[in-house]
């Protein structure tokens, strides 16, 4: 299951990507529900990790995620083992601007997959449109 989100943010794509992906800021641009804790420390790098923790369908669901893609400044993603979720950011230059796309899929949902799929994707979508809302926001201000 994928879900796919997508903005322009009115900043040059080498100011996006430090930004987007400087894990010590999270907390500058994610919901105030929202908690990163950095688990490795120095700057992000493929293998560094965090732990996130948001409420999701009345209860905190807490994740530890893994960067497995750092491709500066076009691409990275993240995955948590548990779930099997995978997000992606894409990054483009686009003269003065970036555009940015969020994607995020799921490859574990278990025996109730099928009909917990839709609320799954429900979510998600709700859950990158609010953390690129709020990236976008606070890049543009900064």
């Amino acid at each position: 299951m994928k879900v796919e989100i997508g903005d322009v943010i009115r900043a040059p794509l080498e100011r996006v990507w430090a930004l987007s992906t400087d894990i010590d800021r999270a907390g500058e641009w994610l919901p105030k529900h929202v908690v990163v804790e950095k688990l490795t420390e120095g700057p992000a790098r493929v293998g560094s990790r965090y732990r996130e923790s948001r409420p999701i369908l009345g209860r905190r669901d807490v994740r530890v995620y893994e960067i497995t893609i750092l491709d500066a400044p076009r691409r990275s993603e993240v995955f948590a083992a548990e779930g099997g979720f995978r997000f992606r950011v894409d990054y483009e230059a686009r003269g003065a601007s970036t555009a940015v796309t969020m994607s995020g899929d799921v490859t574990v949902l278990g025996c109730l997959g099928v009909v917990a799929a839709p609320l799954v994707r429900h979510v998600m979508r709700r859950n990158m449109a609010v953390d690129l809302a709020g990236l976008k926001a606070w890049i543009e201000r900064t």
